[in-house]
């Protein structure tokens, strides 16, 4: 399974790449409750977020065990120790995707930063 980060699906809506609409179909792509949480503190009205919900509920999805948060924590403390500083809820999406066996699927390039103290960080490759 694939863990796609919000960014990608912000580059969707946006129609910043139409290519994104197929990959969706063609990869087994699943989001987890921080990507659907970052997607929806974008909403600007109701119809929007009935716009979104529906993209969102179009993927798998891939819960977050309790277990996870611990190792979140342990995670971060990794990262600060090694002097890398990321937004909170891509450690999160990473720490789910190693927790879980999944790649993920960023455009942000500190994910490849990340990967450097998380090395079980695996992250999916876009088609050329």
């Amino acid at each position: 399974m694939i863990l796609v980060d919000a960014c990608v699906i912000f580059d969707h809506t946006r129609g910043k790449d139409p290519r994104l609409a197929n990959w969706f179909k063609t990869f087994p792509t699943a989001v987890c409750g921080v990507t659907r949480a970052e997607v929806l503190h974008g909403v600007r009205n109701p119809a929007d977020r009935a716009t979104l919900l529906a993209l969102l509920n179009r993927f798998a999805q891939v819960l977050t065990p309790e277990s996870t948060w611990d190792a979140v924590g342990d995670n971060l403390a990794k990262l600060r120790g090694a002097g890398i500083t990321v937004p909170f809820p891509d450690v999160v999406l990473a720490t789910v995707g190693i927790e879980g066996g999944h790649e993920v699927w960023s455009r942000d390039a500190h994910f490849v930063i990340m990967q450097g103290a998380l090395p079980a960080l695996k992250l999916f490759q876009e088609p050329p």
